[in-house]
């Protein structure tokens, strides 16, 4: 369940340069996956980890950036593919990115699909994964409005499948770590629950045919103000993943579906542009 599980699927070559030089934060850095480099640490209230990891990513110019916090799918993060795609896209828009790696510090080096594989049977795993990183959301917010080249008021979250879980989880009003003012979220293929109450408008991007983060689990919520419910007819879980077949992932169907993908893409946008006002 993943924005950028296809690395386990299609060959792809990991480049060792893709991160951003921050001098001296890279030295307290916890590990990246991916073969990110001069990664940053994200203080995290977590007993068992002190900070996760992120690489950022800034446009030429000085600024203040409107900026993303880029949350990956359950099989974490690499710098090819969606991602890469995903960073260069925000880049030419002149939009920061961090990519968050909240996997890696904790030596879960696979991520956490196999825990995340049933979203219908609602596990205490899962509601704990969820918010743990909803929590990492937050901390990584905190590492951004802390910059002085970044627009606080304009900061954005974007999840992919576990990520978009995550991200709904950070904004959720119950969340009493929920103090961070935030722009938006972009959420490809969440899971939504039923106490998701975000204080921020939602984008939900999703396939009709999802049968890992069903569509339907999200519909409810279209009425709800500031919470836009987007369903692509045919498509699957992961839609936006250029895959070069079908795969099956843990009892799952995905492929990509290039027509939805770009609609997608332009909606996102859209999104973002009108909340930067």
């Amino acid at each position: 369940m993943q924005g950028n599980f296809l690395a386990s699927v299609i060959a792809v070559a990991i480049s060792a340069t893709l991160g951003v030089s921050i001098p001296a934060a890279a030295e307290t850095a916890p590990p990246m996956g991916g073969g990110y480099t001069n990664v940053i640490p994200i203080p995290v209230d977590d007993p068992t980890t002190k900070a996760i990891a992120g690489a950022l990513f800034k446009p030429t110019g000085k600024g203040p950036f409107p900026a993303v916090v880029y949350i990956s799918g359950c099989n974490g993060v690499f710098p090819t593919g969606l991602t890469k795609a995903t960073v260069d896209h925000l880049l030419s828009k002149g939009v920061a990115t961090l990519v968050i790696d909240p996997f890696t510090p904790r030596n879960e080096k696979e991520g956490i699909c196999p825990t995340m594989a049933n979203m219908n049977d609602k596990s205490d795993a899962q509601l704990k994964y969820g918010a743990r990183g909803g929590n990492d959301a937050l901390a990584a917010l905190n590492v951004l409005q802390a910059m002085p080249d970044i627009d606080k008021n304009h900061i954005f979250l974007l999840g992919y499948s576990y990520g978009a879980i995550a991200a709904l989880s950070a904004m959720n009003k119950k969340n009493s770590a929920n103090h961070a003012k935030v722009a938006g979220v972009v959420a490809y293929y969440p899971f939504c629950y039923e106490d998701d109450d975000p204080s921020v408008p939602v984008l939900v991007l999703v396939g009709e045919k999802d049968d890992w983060t069903p569509a339907a689990s999200c519909q409810p919520f279209a009425s709800k103000t500031n919470f836009e419910v987007v369903v692509y007819p045919g498509a699957t879980h992961a839609f936006n993943i250029p895959f070069e077949k079908p795969v099956e992932m843990l009892g799952h169907h995905m492929e990509y579906d290039e027509k939805a993908a770009q609609d997608a893409q332009q909606r996102a946008d859209a999104f973002m542009d009108a909340h930067m006002k």
